[in-house]
């Protein structure tokens, strides 16, 4: 189903939160990467979303927040011998009604990515986390994801992803080319991973209306932004951990390449949308 690594962090994962809220999380399915069979060892993370059988309150709030701060850190002095990207289960929680409407209209449980815990709130509470869970979600507990009636609506997910580009990612875009912490990660080439493949995933969104892995984005941003291949292919070896092509480009450049890419994709996502 996914490689056992990921089985077990979530298996991890679920028996510290079970211990800690007993029969709390009555359905957990897995979404990102694993569940689109494009897991990667030392640049994945684990995510997923969980539904609870009832609202938490404060007190179990804190506790979530606690047990998710101590697998963190835990993850991170795991990594530490391997030189490693920690591998971290991050997700979103809510009720079971939530899925059957909008997202954009839904306020989450709460959320967490890495350390940082949300009560009342979370990012991924929007319409490509319920398309991903409703075609591609793998279920651990609960019902399988078609039970559970998922709201869609295609003109929903392609606005917000366009939304999504035109200023998250346009600001992004800009940040990277000044002088502050953002454009020092950009001279990392996970940073710079992260920024080509997540936006030609949502451009491949905007196109075709479905979801795709960082793996077939990249391939599908090579049939369609020729002009940027050797950009493309660097990011695709890094992402595969296969051997990369010799290129002369510095980090410098690079960045600047990624920021004049981003842009690039903005603007054809406008245009044909």
């Amino acid at each position: 189903m996914f490689p056992a690594k990921v089985r077990l962090a979530v298996d991890q994962y679920l028996k510290t939160v079970d211990l800690a809220l007993p029969r709390r999380i009555g359905g957990f399915y897995v979404v990102g990467s694993a569940a689109l069979g494009d897991f990667q060892p030392g640049r994945s993370d684990v995510d997923f979303v969980a539904v609870v059988t009832q609202p938490l309150n404060a007190a179990e709030l804190r506790q979530l927040s606690s047990l998710q701060r101590r697998l963190y850190l835990q993850s991170l002095v795991d990594a530490i011998p391997h030189l490693s990207w920690p591998l971290v289960c991050n997700g979103v929680f809510v009720e079971p009604e939530d899925l059957k409407i909008s997202a954009l209209q839904v306020t989450p449980v709460a959320s967490h990515v890495a350390g940082k815990f949300t009560r009342r709130g979370g990012f991924d509470a929007n319409p490509v986390t319920w398309l991903n869970l409703k075609r591609y979600g793998i279920r651990l507990r609960g019902p399988e994801p078609a039970e559970l009636d998922i709201h869609h609506s295609d003109t929903e997910l392609r606005a917000w992803t366009l939304r999504n580009l035109n200023s998250y990612w346009r600001h992004w875009s800009c940040d990277i080319q000044g002088g502050g912490l953002t454009a020092a990660k950009a001279l990392l080439l996970r940073y710079v991973a992260w920024g080509v493949q997540g936006t030609s995933r949502m451009h491949y969104t905007i196109a075709t209306g479905d979801l795709a892995s960082k793996t077939r984005a990249t391939e599908y941003a090579l049939d369609v932004f020729p002009r940027w291949r050797p950009l493309l292919e660097e990011v695709r070896a890094y992402w595969l951990g296969t051997a990369r092509r010799s290129h002369d480009t510095s980090p410098l450049r690079r960045r600047r390449d990624v920021a004049e890419f981003v842009s690039c994709v903005i603007d054809s996502a406008a245009a044909s949308s």
